[in-house]
């Protein structure tokens, strides 16, 4: 067997070209399929719940969470979601501004995220939207926002819960 030097190119028998570029072939290969499942390694296992951070008036606070369901290789276990009336002062308040964030990181294939916002009296003001609209009323508004971390097989369900103060010089300087 003799390789010419600068090609690929193999002399010999048909036999030592097979076995020559055959053994090169099997080592790509190995090698690709050893990345590909390091790649899905790093993509399956138990899903992390990331972090969500509220973001207004140039403060920063974390919301209440609440777990409601985590799906492990396709099976639901089902949590509890909260009634607006249990949660009180456990979660943080924000005055509104129009630069409100709600800001997302961590590992999540989430598509939108969903908004559900409550009065005081615990009474939906506004129906679930992939988007935050703040409210067009004075008070103060519990703003429920739903997501899941994970991707479509192994996820965390979760709630996070805020309070917004809306004022009257809220809605005039909007």
């Amino acid at each position: 067997m003799k390789l010419v030097k600068g090609s690929l190119r193999v002399e010999g028998d048909g036999k030592t070209k097979a076995l020559v570029y055959g053994g090169a072939l099997a080592m790509v290969l190995a090698i690709l399929g050893m990345g590909w499942l390091l790649l899905t390694l790093l993509e399956s296992g138990p899903p992390e719940v990331g972090t969500v951070t509220v973001t207004s008036a140039g403060k920063e606070v974390t919301p209440l969470g609440n777990q409601i369901y985590v799906t492990e290789d396709g099976q639901v276990t089902e949590g509890r979601r909260l009634v607006p009336s249990e949660i009180g002062d456990q979660a943080p308040t924000v005055e509104l501004d129009p630069s409100i964030t709600v800001g997302f990181e961590g590992r999540s294939q989430n598509g939108s995220f969903y908004f559900t916002i409550y009065d005081q009296a615990g009474r939906v003001y506004s129906e679930k939207k992939a988007e935050f609209r703040a409210p067009t009323e004075t008070g103060k508004f519990l703003v429920c926002e739903e997501t899941y971390w994970g991707n479509e097989k192994n996820n965390i369900g979760m709630e996070y819960y805020f309070w917004i103060q809306v004022g009257e010089e809220d809605l005039t300087s909007g």
